[in-house]
């Protein structure tokens, strides 16, 4: 299994970051430990990747030594795009916003690669464009936070500032710092404990154009990166991509899937379906019955029903539903609610 690895861009910022306030990170003493996988990481080239844990703790340790919760939207104002290596040139250089978002859909991995990454995807609501990414663990806390505000504060240095239509940024974990500094930064409104990451935008932004555009150069770029692509290995199990097309299913649909229906989609059989997700000791059964309860976490915590849940879920009653939940979790609805609520 790869752990995330991230660009040795991200730790050129930080770098960068630390000398802007006269720390030398190769040797201040609150990072001695860290020195000789440092000096490695910082020599090797930009566009390369290493550990995101090691980064996390590199970071963990600067904010307690500065005193500083908000370290990532301070780290943010340097960031350029080489520090996302080819993507980053890519984003600056396209035509048009919706030309520079399919660019980062479709090469997501160059930056943030690893085993439990589900790419992000776009969804037109309305007027509106959300990009959506799943919640994976409380340990990527720091990447979703950082990789959020560095996207956004080199989007406003390559679209003019009064076309930035950024209307809202919803996070799947706790504030963690205050409420204050993130309403500072994105100037929109900041939301958090949501099932899923996303940015919306206005659906008229999508057509600005980009004040660096390069088609020419872009040729040569959308090259470079195709080819970095074919030579990542695929990381995404079929579990795993089955649980994103399951919890999609669930929320747009407010129904599960059927086995057939997904078979078809894989332009396999059912058998071998089945066969496929039991050699990963796991079945769609299984699958379909986590993403409910997921799913049935995030309506508790919108204050929805119980019937109302039950019945987007696709079980026959509340009774049904409750019986479902307290055997997966040991909880009961009410229970959950509770405590989703912050109440005693």
């Amino acid at each position: 299994m790869q752990e995330l690895q991230i660009p040795n861009g991200y730790f050129h910022l930080w770098q960068m970051y630390l000398s802007e306030r006269g720390i030398d990170a190769l040797t201040a003493d609150f990072l001695k430990e860290e020195r000789a996988l440092l000096k490695v990481i910082l020599a090797s080239p930009i566009d390369t990747q290493s550990s995101y844990f090691f980064f996390q703790q590199n970071i963990e340790k600067t904010k307690q030594a500065l005193d500083c919760p908000q370290i990532i939207f301070e780290m943010a104002e340097y960031v350029r795009p080489e520090h996302f290596g080819v993507l980053g040139y890519m984003a600056s250089r396209s035509t048009t916003v919706a030309e520079a978002l399919q660019n980062i859909l479709r090469f997501s991995r160059l930056v943030i690669d690893g085993d439990d990454i589900i790419p992000m995807q776009m969804e037109f609501k309305g007027q509106q464009v959300h990009l959506i990414w799943p919640f994976h663990h409380e340990k990527y806390i720091l990447i979703n936070e950082l990789t959020n505000a560095l996207m956004m504060h080199l989007a406003r240095k390559i679209v003019p500032a009064n076309q930035f239509l950024l209307q809202g940024v919803n996070f799947a974990h706790p504030p963690q710092m205050a409420i204050y500094h993130y309403q500072k930064f994105y100037g929109c409104q900041v939301t958090f404990n949501k099932a899923e990451y996303s940015f919306v935008l206005g659906l008229e932004g999508l057509n600005v154009k980009i004040q660096q555009a390069d088609p020419s150069l872009m040729q040569l770029l959308v090259k470079q990166a195709e080819d970095a692509i074919a030579s990542k290995p695929r990381h995404e199990t079929l579990p795993q991509h089955l649980h994103f097309i399951v919890a999609e299913y669930l929320r747009l649909k407010e129904q599960a899937p059927k086995i057939e229906d997904i078979a078809l989609e894989l332009n396999i059989s059912t058998r071998t379906l089945q066969r496929q997700l039991n050699d990963f000791d796991t079945s769609f059964k299984k699958i379909v019955e986590i993403e409910r309860m997921k799913r049935c976490e995030f309506l508790l915590s919108n204050n929805i029903q119980f019937t109302e849940i039950a019945m987007r879920l696709g079980y026959s009653d509340q009774s049904a539903l409750a019986r479902a939940y307290k055997a997966f979790s040991g909880q009961t609805l009410l229970q959950k609610k509770q405590q989703l609520n912050g109440k005693s």
